[in-house]
Protein backbone atom coordinates (compact mmCIF):
# COMPACT_ATOMS: atom_id res chain seq x y z
CA UNK A 1 0.00 0.00 0.00
CA UNK A 2 1.27 3.53 -1.20
CA UNK A 3 2.28 6.14 1.63
CA UNK A 4 -0.96 8.31 -0.18
CA UNK A 5 -3.44 5.12 0.49
CA UNK A 6 -2.20 4.89 4.57
CA UNK A 7 -2.45 8.37 4.75
CA UNK A 8 -6.34 8.70 3.53
CA UNK A 9 -7.06 5.57 5.47
CA UNK A 10 -5.79 7.25 8.79
CA UNK A 11 -8.07 10.35 7.72
CA UNK A 12 -10.90 8.75 7.31
CA UNK A 13 -10.39 6.51 10.77
CA UNK A 14 -9.48 9.93 12.47
CA UNK A 15 -12.39 11.82 11.52
CA UNK A 16 -14.90 9.18 12.74
CA UNK A 17 -13.60 8.55 15.76
CA UNK A 18 -13.70 12.46 16.29
CA UNK A 19 -17.58 12.37 14.42
CA UNK A 20 -18.42 9.60 17.69
CA UNK A 21 -16.93 10.94 20.18
CA UNK A 22 -18.83 14.29 19.15
CA UNK A 23 -21.71 12.32 19.08
CA UNK A 24 -21.24 10.88 22.64
CA UNK A 25 -20.71 14.10 24.17
CA UNK A 26 -23.45 15.63 22.57
CA UNK A 27 -25.97 13.06 23.70
CA UNK A 28 -24.42 13.43 27.39
CA UNK A 29 -25.21 16.98 26.97
CA UNK A 30 -28.11 16.38 26.21
CA UNK A 31 -29.58 14.18 28.47
CA UNK A 32 -27.89 15.80 31.22
CA UNK A 33 -29.84 19.17 30.27
CA UNK A 34 -32.58 17.22 30.16
CA UNK A 35 -32.47 15.62 34.13
CA UNK A 36 -33.85 18.03 36.77
CA UNK A 37 -32.56 17.43 40.58
CA UNK A 38 -34.55 19.30 42.82
CA UNK A 39 -33.81 19.98 46.68
CA UNK A 40 -36.52 21.25 48.80
CA UNK A 41 -34.78 21.76 52.68
CA UNK A 42 -35.27 24.28 55.63
CA UNK A 43 -32.86 27.33 55.80
CA UNK A 44 -32.22 26.85 59.44
CA UNK A 45 -32.71 23.86 61.91
CA UNK A 46 -32.28 23.30 65.44
CA UNK A 47 -29.88 20.51 65.92
CA UNK A 48 -31.76 17.51 67.70
CA UNK A 49 -34.65 18.32 65.96
CA UNK A 50 -36.14 15.65 63.07
CA UNK A 51 -36.74 17.64 59.40
CA UNK A 52 -37.48 16.51 56.05
CA UNK A 53 -35.11 16.43 52.64
CA UNK A 54 -37.27 16.40 50.10
CA UNK A 55 -35.62 15.11 46.73
CA UNK A 56 -37.61 15.16 43.23
CA UNK A 57 -35.68 13.56 39.75
CA UNK A 58 -37.48 14.17 36.40
CA UNK A 59 -36.57 13.49 33.18
CA UNK A 60 -37.22 16.16 31.07
CA UNK A 61 -35.22 14.80 27.59
CA UNK A 62 -36.52 12.72 24.84
CA UNK A 63 -34.40 9.69 26.01
CA UNK A 64 -35.21 6.47 28.05
CA UNK A 65 -32.65 6.50 30.78
CA UNK A 66 -32.65 3.68 32.79
CA UNK A 67 -31.26 1.74 36.02
CA UNK A 68 -31.44 5.51 37.74
CA UNK A 69 -30.31 5.44 41.15
CA UNK A 70 -30.48 8.16 43.78
CA UNK A 71 -27.35 8.40 46.43
CA UNK A 72 -27.75 11.18 49.23
CA UNK A 73 -24.94 12.09 51.24
CA UNK A 74 -25.11 13.88 54.96
CA UNK A 75 -22.25 16.08 56.17
CA UNK A 76 -20.34 15.36 59.60
CA UNK A 77 -23.04 15.31 62.63
CA UNK A 78 -25.96 14.88 60.41
CA UNK A 79 -27.71 11.76 60.48
CA UNK A 80 -30.13 9.62 58.84
CA UNK A 81 -33.15 9.56 61.61
CA UNK A 82 -34.01 6.02 62.65
CA UNK A 83 -30.44 4.97 61.16
CA UNK A 84 -27.15 4.41 63.31
CA UNK A 85 -25.27 7.73 63.57
CA UNK A 86 -22.23 6.42 60.94
CA UNK A 87 -24.32 5.98 58.10
CA UNK A 88 -24.03 9.05 56.16
CA UNK A 89 -25.00 7.57 52.97
CA UNK A 90 -27.83 6.21 51.83
CA UNK A 91 -29.05 5.15 47.82
CA UNK A 92 -32.42 4.62 46.10
CA UNK A 93 -33.47 2.83 43.20
CA UNK A 94 -36.08 4.53 41.27
CA UNK A 95 -35.64 2.31 37.87
CA UNK A 96 -36.31 3.02 34.62
CA UNK A 97 -37.08 7.05 33.57
CA UNK A 98 -39.21 7.29 30.05
CA UNK A 99 -39.81 10.50 28.78
CA UNK A 100 -41.69 13.01 31.12
CA UNK A 101 -40.47 10.41 34.24
CA UNK A 102 -40.87 12.05 37.84
CA UNK A 103 -39.87 10.49 41.06
CA UNK A 104 -39.55 12.19 44.63
CA UNK A 105 -38.26 10.95 47.37
CA UNK A 106 -38.31 12.16 51.29
CA UNK A 107 -35.50 11.69 54.20
CA UNK A 108 -36.06 12.19 57.20
CA UNK A 109 -32.40 13.49 58.60
CA UNK A 110 -30.98 15.57 62.13
CA UNK A 111 -28.11 17.67 62.87
CA UNK A 112 -26.40 16.46 66.00
CA UNK A 113 -24.12 19.35 66.68
CA UNK A 114 -22.43 21.77 64.95
CA UNK A 115 -24.52 24.53 66.40
CA UNK A 116 -23.86 28.02 64.54
CA UNK A 117 -22.69 26.54 61.43
CA UNK A 118 -23.87 25.81 57.92
CA UNK A 119 -24.19 21.75 56.54
CA UNK A 120 -24.21 21.21 53.31
CA UNK A 121 -26.15 18.13 51.60
CA UNK A 122 -25.02 16.08 48.60
CA UNK A 123 -27.36 14.26 45.91
CA UNK A 124 -26.15 12.34 43.17
CA UNK A 125 -28.44 10.58 40.54
CA UNK A 126 -26.62 8.12 38.15
CA UNK A 127 -28.41 6.61 34.87
CA UNK A 128 -27.76 4.32 31.79
CA UNK A 129 -28.90 6.09 28.79
CA UNK A 130 -30.48 3.48 26.36
CA UNK A 131 -28.58 4.73 23.69
CA UNK A 132 -24.86 4.50 24.92
CA UNK A 133 -22.96 1.81 27.44
CA UNK A 134 -21.55 3.94 29.47
CA UNK A 135 -23.18 5.26 33.07
CA UNK A 136 -23.41 8.72 33.97
CA UNK A 137 -24.12 10.96 36.76
CA UNK A 138 -24.99 14.40 37.89
CA UNK A 139 -25.22 15.98 41.02
CA UNK A 140 -26.89 18.66 43.46
CA UNK A 141 -26.49 20.66 46.83
CA UNK A 142 -28.30 22.47 49.00
CA UNK A 143 -27.31 24.35 52.47
CA UNK A 144 -28.90 24.61 55.89
CA UNK A 145 -27.64 26.84 59.38
CA UNK A 146 -27.88 25.02 62.27
CA UNK A 147 -28.57 28.16 64.58
CA UNK A 148 -28.95 26.46 68.07
CA UNK A 149 -29.82 23.19 69.89
CA UNK A 150 -33.54 22.31 70.14
CA UNK A 151 -32.62 21.45 73.81
CA UNK A 152 -31.20 24.63 75.37
CA UNK A 153 -29.04 23.41 78.27
CA UNK A 154 -27.34 26.19 80.77
CA UNK A 155 -25.56 25.10 83.64
CA UNK A 156 -24.83 26.81 86.81
CA UNK A 157 -21.67 26.35 88.61
CA UNK A 158 -18.75 28.12 90.20
CA UNK A 159 -15.58 28.29 88.27
CA UNK A 160 -13.22 28.23 91.61
CA UNK A 161 -14.24 25.48 94.69
CA UNK A 162 -11.67 24.50 97.47
CA UNK A 163 -10.71 21.31 97.89
CA UNK A 164 -13.55 19.73 100.22
CA UNK A 165 -15.68 22.06 99.94
CA UNK A 166 -19.77 21.61 99.12
CA UNK A 167 -20.70 23.44 96.11
CA UNK A 168 -23.70 23.77 94.17
CA UNK A 169 -24.11 23.02 90.48
CA UNK A 170 -27.63 23.50 88.46
CA UNK A 171 -28.60 22.42 85.17
CA UNK A 172 -31.44 23.70 83.48
CA UNK A 173 -32.83 22.37 80.62
CA UNK A 174 -35.53 23.59 78.15
CA UNK A 175 -37.28 22.72 74.78
CA UNK A 176 -37.36 25.11 72.32
CA UNK A 177 -37.38 22.93 69.53
CA UNK A 178 -40.79 23.54 68.49
CA UNK A 179 -41.80 19.84 69.11
CA UNK A 180 -42.80 17.45 71.81
CA UNK A 181 -39.76 15.67 73.01
CA UNK A 182 -40.13 12.09 74.04
CA UNK A 183 -37.93 9.45 75.89
CA UNK A 184 -35.35 12.25 77.21
CA UNK A 185 -32.37 10.58 79.40
CA UNK A 186 -29.94 12.87 80.96
CA UNK A 187 -26.27 11.88 82.04
CA UNK A 188 -23.75 13.85 83.74
CA UNK A 189 -20.14 12.38 83.51
CA UNK A 190 -18.49 13.16 86.61
CA UNK A 191 -15.01 12.71 87.53
CA UNK A 192 -13.44 10.75 90.19
CA UNK A 193 -12.11 13.34 92.50
CA UNK A 194 -15.94 14.62 92.40
CA UNK A 195 -18.37 12.95 95.68
CA UNK A 196 -21.92 13.67 94.93
CA UNK A 197 -23.52 14.59 98.35
CA UNK A 198 -26.97 15.25 97.47
CA UNK A 199 -29.29 15.94 94.62
CA UNK A 200 -32.64 17.22 93.70
CA UNK A 201 -34.85 15.27 91.87
CA UNK A 202 -32.39 12.37 92.94
CA UNK A 203 -30.85 10.27 90.09
CA UNK A 204 -32.79 7.27 88.32
CA UNK A 205 -29.87 4.96 87.92
CA UNK A 206 -26.83 5.36 89.79
CA UNK A 207 -25.51 8.77 90.79
CA UNK A 208 -25.33 10.41 87.00
CA UNK A 209 -29.11 9.29 85.32
CA UNK A 210 -32.23 10.79 85.37
CA UNK A 211 -35.08 9.75 82.96
CA UNK A 212 -37.17 13.05 82.07
CA UNK A 213 -39.25 11.17 80.00
CA UNK A 214 -41.54 13.17 77.67
CA UNK A 215 -40.90 17.23 77.53
CA UNK A 216 -43.33 19.18 75.95
CA UNK A 217 -42.55 21.94 73.26
CA UNK A 218 -41.56 24.92 75.70
CA UNK A 219 -41.16 23.07 78.94
CA UNK A 220 -38.13 23.71 81.17
CA UNK A 221 -36.93 21.89 84.40
CA UNK A 222 -33.39 21.27 86.48
CA UNK A 223 -31.45 19.10 88.28
CA UNK A 224 -29.84 20.47 91.32
CA UNK A 225 -26.79 18.75 92.87
CA UNK A 226 -24.31 19.20 95.44
CA UNK A 227 -20.67 17.86 95.19
CA UNK A 228 -17.27 18.23 96.48
CA UNK A 229 -14.11 18.23 94.76
CA UNK A 230 -10.90 17.03 96.15
CA UNK A 231 -7.70 17.81 94.38
CA UNK A 232 -4.74 19.72 94.18
CA UNK A 233 -4.46 23.07 94.27
CA UNK A 234 -5.33 25.01 90.68
CA UNK A 235 -6.01 21.74 89.03
CA UNK A 236 -8.93 21.51 86.86
CA UNK A 237 -12.20 19.34 86.66
CA UNK A 238 -14.48 19.22 84.08
CA UNK A 239 -18.55 18.10 84.46
CA UNK A 240 -19.96 17.22 81.21
CA UNK A 241 -24.34 16.81 80.83
CA UNK A 242 -25.45 15.15 77.88
CA UNK A 243 -29.42 14.74 76.96
CA UNK A 244 -30.51 11.65 74.72
CA UNK A 245 -33.70 11.16 72.80
CA UNK A 246 -35.67 8.16 71.14
CA UNK A 247 -36.81 8.05 67.47
CA UNK A 248 -37.74 5.63 65.52
CA UNK A 249 -36.45 3.22 67.91
CA UNK A 250 -32.97 4.83 67.77
CA UNK A 251 -31.24 6.95 70.76
CA UNK A 252 -29.53 9.87 69.19
CA UNK A 253 -27.52 12.52 71.84
CA UNK A 254 -29.42 15.54 71.18
CA UNK A 255 -27.80 18.05 73.56
CA UNK A 256 -24.84 18.89 75.48
CA UNK A 257 -22.91 21.34 78.08
CA UNK A 258 -19.97 21.16 80.20
CA UNK A 259 -18.81 23.64 83.03
CA UNK A 260 -14.50 23.75 84.40
CA UNK A 261 -14.28 24.05 87.73
CA UNK A 262 -10.94 24.85 89.16
CA UNK A 263 -9.71 23.72 92.67
CA UNK A 264 -8.54 27.11 94.35
CA UNK A 265 -5.56 27.40 96.47
CA UNK A 266 -6.24 26.11 99.51
CA UNK A 267 -6.65 27.93 103.33
CA UNK A 268 -4.26 25.06 104.32
CA UNK A 269 -2.26 24.69 101.11
CA UNK A 270 0.31 21.24 100.26
CA UNK A 271 2.92 20.77 97.73
CA UNK A 272 5.49 17.80 97.67
CA UNK A 273 8.83 17.92 95.96
CA UNK A 274 10.98 14.92 95.58
CA UNK A 275 14.83 15.21 95.81
CA UNK A 276 14.88 18.95 95.61
CA UNK A 277 13.01 18.58 92.17
CA UNK A 278 16.45 18.00 90.61
CA UNK A 279 14.85 14.96 88.37
CA UNK A 280 11.72 13.41 86.91
CA UNK A 281 12.96 10.19 86.23
CA UNK A 282 14.30 8.03 88.72
CA UNK A 283 15.71 4.22 88.48
CA UNK A 284 16.11 1.17 90.58
CA UNK A 285 18.03 1.56 94.12
CA UNK A 286 18.16 5.34 93.35
CA UNK A 287 17.47 7.49 96.80
CA UNK A 288 14.02 8.98 97.13
CA UNK A 289 13.77 12.06 99.31
CA UNK A 290 10.15 13.82 99.93
CA UNK A 291 9.65 16.78 101.04
CA UNK A 292 5.69 18.00 102.38
CA UNK A 293 5.24 21.34 102.55
CA UNK A 294 2.30 22.92 103.94
CA UNK A 295 1.12 26.76 104.59
CA UNK A 296 -1.66 28.07 106.78
CA UNK A 297 -3.49 31.00 104.27
CA UNK A 298 -6.20 32.12 106.28
CA UNK A 299 -6.35 34.79 109.28
CA UNK A 300 -6.89 32.24 111.94
CA UNK A 301 -4.74 29.40 113.70
CA UNK A 302 -5.50 25.74 112.58
CA UNK A 303 -5.31 23.14 114.82
CA UNK A 304 -4.30 19.75 115.39
CA UNK A 305 -3.43 19.22 112.18
CA UNK A 306 -2.70 15.76 110.11
CA UNK A 307 -0.59 15.00 107.30
CA UNK A 308 -0.82 12.02 105.23
CA UNK A 309 1.10 10.67 102.42
CA UNK A 310 -0.44 6.97 101.06
CA UNK A 311 2.86 5.45 99.05
CA UNK A 312 1.16 4.00 95.75
CA UNK A 313 4.45 1.55 93.16
CA UNK A 314 5.51 -1.70 93.36
CA UNK A 315 8.51 -0.67 93.35
CA UNK A 316 8.85 1.53 96.97
CA UNK A 317 11.53 -0.41 99.31
CA UNK A 318 9.90 0.19 103.02
CA UNK A 319 12.61 -1.68 104.21
CA UNK A 320 15.08 1.92 103.76
CA UNK A 321 11.99 4.17 105.53
CA UNK A 322 13.21 6.83 107.15
CA UNK A 323 11.94 10.08 108.62
CA UNK A 324 9.48 9.57 111.69
CA UNK A 325 6.18 8.92 110.57
CA UNK A 326 4.20 6.48 111.65
CA UNK A 327 3.82 3.75 108.54
CA UNK A 328 0.54 2.31 108.25
CA UNK A 329 0.95 -0.85 106.75
CA UNK A 330 -2.50 -1.93 105.68
CA UNK A 331 -2.68 0.62 102.94
CA UNK A 332 1.33 2.02 102.49
CA UNK A 333 0.23 5.54 104.58
CA UNK A 334 2.38 7.46 106.46
CA UNK A 335 0.82 9.86 109.08
CA UNK A 336 2.06 12.77 110.90
CA UNK A 337 0.44 14.43 113.22
CA UNK A 338 1.27 16.32 116.84
CA UNK A 339 2.84 13.57 118.38
CA UNK A 340 5.67 13.13 115.98
CA UNK A 341 5.69 16.51 114.09
CA UNK A 342 5.02 19.13 116.99
CA UNK A 343 4.86 21.72 114.70
CA UNK A 344 1.22 20.27 113.53
CA UNK A 345 -0.31 21.04 117.14
CA UNK A 346 -1.31 24.35 115.26
CA UNK A 347 -0.38 26.48 112.44
CA UNK A 348 -0.46 30.01 113.05
CA UNK A 349 -2.14 32.44 110.21
CA UNK A 350 0.39 32.66 107.43
CA UNK A 351 2.81 29.94 109.29
CA UNK A 352 4.34 27.07 107.40
CA UNK A 353 6.58 24.07 108.00
CA UNK A 354 7.52 21.06 106.39
CA UNK A 355 8.12 16.96 106.77
CA UNK A 356 10.07 14.41 105.19
CA UNK A 357 10.50 11.03 104.15
CA UNK A 358 13.02 9.40 102.54
CA UNK A 359 13.43 5.65 100.82
CA UNK A 360 15.13 3.80 98.20
CA UNK A 361 13.50 2.26 94.34
CA UNK A 362 13.65 -1.36 95.16
CA UNK A 363 16.29 -3.16 93.12
CA UNK A 364 14.54 -5.19 90.55
CA UNK A 365 11.61 -4.92 88.28
CA UNK A 366 8.63 -7.08 89.67
CA UNK A 367 7.93 -8.33 86.17
CA UNK A 368 6.32 -11.72 86.18
CA UNK A 369 3.71 -11.09 82.62
CA UNK A 370 4.14 -9.23 79.42
CA UNK A 371 2.16 -6.30 80.82
CA UNK A 372 4.26 -5.36 83.63
CA UNK A 373 6.26 -2.40 82.15
CA UNK A 374 6.11 1.43 82.72
CA UNK A 375 6.29 1.60 86.35
CA UNK A 376 5.77 4.83 88.24
CA UNK A 377 5.78 6.00 92.04
CA UNK A 378 3.03 7.98 93.59
CA UNK A 379 2.40 10.06 96.42
CA UNK A 380 -0.72 11.22 97.21
CA UNK A 381 -0.81 13.64 100.12
CA UNK A 382 -3.09 15.45 102.49
CA UNK A 383 -3.36 17.59 104.87
CA UNK A 384 -6.46 18.50 106.84
CA UNK A 385 -7.51 20.21 110.40
CA UNK A 386 -10.71 20.44 112.28
CA UNK A 387 -10.51 23.97 112.26
CA UNK A 388 -12.79 25.59 109.47
CA UNK A 389 -12.61 29.73 108.38
CA UNK A 390 -15.95 31.29 108.65
CA UNK A 391 -16.00 31.54 105.27
CA UNK A 392 -15.70 27.87 103.87
CA UNK A 393 -18.88 25.76 103.63
CA UNK A 394 -16.62 22.41 104.83
CA UNK A 395 -16.55 20.01 107.45
CA UNK A 396 -13.24 20.16 107.53
CA UNK A 397 -9.68 22.59 106.30
CA UNK A 398 -8.19 20.11 103.57
CA UNK A 399 -5.63 20.49 101.43
CA UNK A 400 -4.15 18.03 99.03
CA UNK A 401 -1.21 17.45 96.68
CA UNK A 402 0.13 14.36 94.46
CA UNK A 403 3.44 13.39 92.93
CA UNK A 404 3.42 11.20 90.17
CA UNK A 405 7.36 9.64 88.82
CA UNK A 406 8.42 7.97 86.49
CA UNK A 407 10.81 4.77 86.95
CA UNK A 408 12.90 4.50 83.86
CA UNK A 409 14.44 1.57 81.85
CA UNK A 410 16.71 -0.57 81.69
CA UNK A 411 18.33 -2.56 78.47
CA UNK A 412 21.53 -5.13 79.11
CA UNK A 413 23.98 -6.42 76.56
CA UNK A 414 25.58 -9.41 76.99
CA UNK A 415 28.97 -10.51 74.99
CA UNK A 416 29.74 -14.50 74.49
CA UNK A 417 32.78 -15.76 72.35
CA UNK A 418 32.97 -19.50 71.27
CA UNK A 419 35.69 -21.91 69.92
CA UNK A 420 33.45 -24.83 69.95
CA UNK A 421 29.80 -24.02 69.14
CA UNK A 422 27.51 -26.87 68.03
CA UNK A 423 24.57 -25.06 68.87
CA UNK A 424 24.75 -22.21 66.95
CA UNK A 425 25.36 -24.80 63.66
CA UNK A 426 28.18 -22.98 62.86
CA UNK A 427 31.87 -24.62 62.24
CA UNK A 428 35.05 -22.81 63.80
CA UNK A 429 37.78 -23.81 62.08
CA UNK A 430 41.38 -23.37 63.05
CA UNK A 431 44.35 -24.64 65.27
CA UNK A 432 43.41 -25.24 69.02
CA UNK A 433 45.47 -23.47 70.67
CA UNK A 434 45.37 -20.47 68.53
CA UNK A 435 48.53 -20.10 66.53
CA UNK A 436 51.16 -17.16 65.69
CA UNK A 437 50.38 -16.76 61.87
CA UNK A 438 47.46 -19.14 61.57
CA UNK A 439 43.98 -18.30 61.37
CA UNK A 440 41.17 -19.91 63.71
CA UNK A 441 37.65 -19.37 63.62
CA UNK A 442 35.19 -18.35 66.84
CA UNK A 443 32.06 -17.07 66.72
CA UNK A 444 30.74 -14.03 68.86
CA UNK A 445 27.15 -13.65 70.64
CA UNK A 446 25.33 -11.01 71.21
CA UNK A 447 22.38 -10.74 73.89
CA UNK A 448 20.49 -8.00 74.32
CA UNK A 449 17.90 -8.34 77.31
CA UNK A 450 15.10 -5.32 77.80
CA UNK A 451 13.53 -4.86 81.21
CA UNK A 452 10.46 -2.77 81.94
CA UNK A 453 9.60 -0.28 79.07
CA UNK A 454 9.62 -0.66 75.33
CA UNK A 455 12.68 0.90 73.23
CA UNK A 456 12.98 1.78 70.42
CA UNK A 457 16.17 3.23 67.86
CA UNK A 458 18.45 0.33 69.70
CA UNK A 459 22.24 0.20 68.50
CA UNK A 460 25.11 -1.83 69.30
CA UNK A 461 28.52 -1.14 68.59
CA UNK A 462 32.04 -3.05 69.38
CA UNK A 463 35.47 -2.74 67.55
CA UNK A 464 37.18 -5.62 66.53
CA UNK A 465 40.82 -7.16 67.93
CA UNK A 466 43.84 -6.21 66.39
CA UNK A 467 44.80 -9.08 62.93
CA UNK A 468 40.51 -9.56 63.43
CA UNK A 469 38.63 -10.27 60.54
CA UNK A 470 34.56 -10.89 59.99
CA UNK A 471 34.00 -13.89 57.69
CA UNK A 472 30.36 -13.26 56.83
CA UNK A 473 28.62 -15.95 58.38
CA UNK A 474 26.29 -13.99 60.64
CA UNK A 475 22.78 -15.22 62.28
CA UNK A 476 20.28 -13.35 64.30
CA UNK A 477 16.51 -14.52 65.74
CA UNK A 478 15.07 -11.51 64.05
CA UNK A 479 15.15 -9.35 60.93
CA UNK A 480 18.05 -7.41 61.29
CA UNK A 481 21.62 -8.53 61.22
CA UNK A 482 24.88 -7.11 62.83
CA UNK A 483 26.61 -5.54 59.76
CA UNK A 484 30.74 -4.43 59.78
CA UNK A 485 32.81 -2.43 58.31
CA UNK A 486 36.28 -3.40 56.73
CA UNK A 487 38.19 -0.22 57.25
CA UNK A 488 37.27 1.05 60.48
CA UNK A 489 36.78 -2.72 61.58
CA UNK A 490 33.80 -1.75 63.52
CA UNK A 491 30.98 -4.20 63.97
CA UNK A 492 26.99 -2.74 64.25
CA UNK A 493 23.97 -4.31 65.00
CA UNK A 494 20.88 -1.94 64.45
CA UNK A 495 17.29 -2.73 66.15
CA UNK A 496 13.99 -1.08 65.00
CA UNK A 497 12.13 -1.93 68.35
CA UNK A 498 12.39 -4.58 71.77
CA UNK A 499 9.28 -4.73 73.91
CA UNK A 500 9.06 -4.72 77.70
CA UNK A 501 10.17 -7.78 79.22
CA UNK A 502 12.23 -9.26 76.18
CA UNK A 503 15.05 -11.62 77.29
CA UNK A 504 13.15 -12.06 80.87
CA UNK A 505 9.95 -14.21 80.13
CA UNK A 506 11.44 -15.52 77.10
CA UNK A 507 14.71 -15.63 74.52
CA UNK A 508 16.57 -12.27 74.66
CA UNK A 509 17.38 -10.85 70.74
CA UNK A 510 20.14 -12.60 69.80
CA UNK A 511 22.81 -12.26 66.75
CA UNK A 512 25.35 -14.46 66.00
CA UNK A 513 28.47 -13.62 63.75
CA UNK A 514 31.98 -15.71 63.21
CA UNK A 515 35.23 -13.79 63.11
CA UNK A 516 38.78 -15.00 62.20
CA UNK A 517 41.67 -14.51 64.37
CA UNK A 518 45.65 -14.37 62.65
CA UNK A 519 47.38 -13.87 66.20
CA UNK A 520 50.88 -11.66 65.65
CA UNK A 521 54.28 -12.33 67.28
CA UNK A 522 52.98 -9.77 70.09
CA UNK A 523 49.95 -12.26 70.92
CA UNK A 524 52.54 -14.86 72.28
CA UNK A 525 51.79 -16.39 75.92
CA UNK A 526 48.65 -14.80 76.46
CA UNK A 527 44.85 -14.32 74.70
CA UNK A 528 44.42 -12.70 71.37
CA UNK A 529 41.71 -9.91 71.65
CA UNK A 530 38.61 -10.70 69.62
CA UNK A 531 36.38 -8.06 69.90
CA UNK A 532 36.63 -4.78 72.54
CA UNK A 533 34.49 -3.68 74.65
CA UNK A 534 30.71 -3.87 72.93
CA UNK A 535 28.43 -0.56 73.79
CA UNK A 536 24.75 -0.48 73.82
CA UNK A 537 22.40 2.78 73.50
CA UNK A 538 18.15 2.93 73.29
CA UNK A 539 15.33 5.34 73.43
CA UNK A 540 13.09 4.60 76.01
CA UNK A 541 9.54 5.15 74.62
CA UNK A 542 7.94 5.49 78.51
CA UNK A 543 10.90 8.26 79.63
CA UNK A 544 12.50 9.44 76.51
CA UNK A 545 15.63 9.25 77.97
CA UNK A 546 18.70 7.49 76.19
CA UNK A 547 19.10 4.11 77.91
CA UNK A 548 23.42 2.77 78.05
CA UNK A 549 24.60 -0.54 78.38
CA UNK A 550 27.98 -2.13 77.49
CA UNK A 551 30.10 -5.17 78.12
CA UNK A 552 33.70 -6.18 78.42
CA UNK A 553 35.84 -7.45 75.48
CA UNK A 554 36.14 -11.23 74.12
CA UNK A 555 39.82 -12.76 74.16
CA UNK A 556 40.73 -16.46 73.17
CA UNK A 557 42.01 -17.42 76.53
CA UNK A 558 38.62 -16.10 78.68
CA UNK A 559 36.00 -17.46 76.57
CA UNK A 560 32.32 -18.80 77.31
CA UNK A 561 32.98 -22.09 75.75
CA UNK A 562 33.02 -24.70 78.77
CA UNK A 563 34.78 -27.27 76.44
CA UNK A 564 38.21 -25.04 76.29
CA UNK A 565 40.35 -24.28 79.45
CA UNK A 566 42.14 -20.95 79.45
CA UNK A 567 45.50 -21.59 79.56
CA UNK A 568 44.48 -23.56 75.96
CA UNK A 569 43.28 -20.43 75.15
CA UNK A 570 46.44 -18.83 75.08
CA UNK A 571 48.85 -18.12 71.73
CA UNK A 572 51.62 -20.47 71.09
CA UNK A 573 54.42 -20.59 68.21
Amino acid sequence: MSFKAIFITFSVIAIAALAGAGAFFWYQGSVARGLTIRLDIPDEVYSGVPFTLDVGVSNDSRNVLQEVELTVELPPDVVFVGNDPGKTVTAKELGNFGSGGLAEKSFRIMALGGEESIKEVSVKVGYLPTALGSRFERGESASFAVVGSGLRLDFAAPEEVFSGETFETVLTYKNVSGIDLDDLVLKFVLPPALTLVSSSPKPDFGNNVWELGGLRNGSEGKIDLKSKLLGPDKSFYEILSSVEANFLGKSYQIAERSATIAIASSPLSLSISLNNDSASVIHLENMLNYRLTFTNNTDIGLKDVIVRAKLKGELFDLTALSGGAYLRSADNTLVWNASNAPVLSVIPPGGSGTVDFSLRVKPQYPIARLSDKNFTLRVDAEIESPTVPPSISSEKTLGIAEIETKIGGLAKIETKGFFRDAPSGILNKGPWPPKVGQPTNFTIHWLVTNFSTDVRDVNIKAFLGGNVRVTGTVKSNIASTPTWNDRTQEVEWAIDRIPAARGILNSPREAIFQVEVTPSITDLGRGATLLRDTSLEATDEFTGETLRGSDGEIETDALDDQTVTKQEGEVIQ
